[in-house]
């Protein structure tokens, strides 16, 4: 009975290892948008954002927030910072991301300096910087699609405008 239970089991493991589609898959998939998508690792061991400050994890209660942005050429977001970090995924196109790295986040103002720029291309993925000052940019000729997911604490914001000109 035990032999006749393990080759029963044998059989069962065998079909479904050779039925799914679970193996590794290195063929490429293309979208509409001319994108071509390679399995693979996006980000492997990231501890910090761009900027070099530590991924840190929310203190309350954690919740992700998952979003995709289509922005069209010339877009410029209003100055913000977001409270918690994100993993980011440009899809297509380019972001531009300038920072100001000095303003206090209690100083709502307008007026900022940027005194840092990150871009990133599509195809790459990266840790959104937490508690910054910044605004971002779609600055080449074609729309910018990227994901955002947010580790943050529920019910929290996620992004805090600066006051309006």
């Amino acid at each position: 009975m035990k032999k006749t239970i393990i080759t029963i089991f044998a059989i069962l493991l065998v079909t479904t290892i050779t039925s799914c589609n679970c193996a590794k898959d290195t063929s490429e998939t293309t979208n509409e948008i001319a994108t071509t998508f390679v399995n693979g690792d996006l980000m492997t061991n990231i501890s910090a954002d761009p900027n070099g400050n530590a991924l840190v994890y929310p203190s309350g209660e954690a919740s992700i927030t998952t979003q995709v942005k289509v922005w069209t050429p010339d877009f410029t977001s209003p100055w913000h910072y977001h409270p918690y970090q994100c993993v980011a995924h440009i899809i297509q196109g380019e972001l531009t991301v300038n920072f100001d790295t000095t303003t206090s986040l209690n100083d709502k103002s307008p007026n900022k300096s940027t005194n840092i720029t990150k871009i990133f291309k599509a195809g790459e993925a990266f840790i959104g910087t937490a508690n910054t000052w910044h605004y971002s940019q779609n600055l080449g000729s074609e729309d910018l699609i990227f994901t955002t997911s947010w580790l943050a604490e529920k019910d929290a914001p996620i992004v805090v405008l600066a006051d309006k000109e």
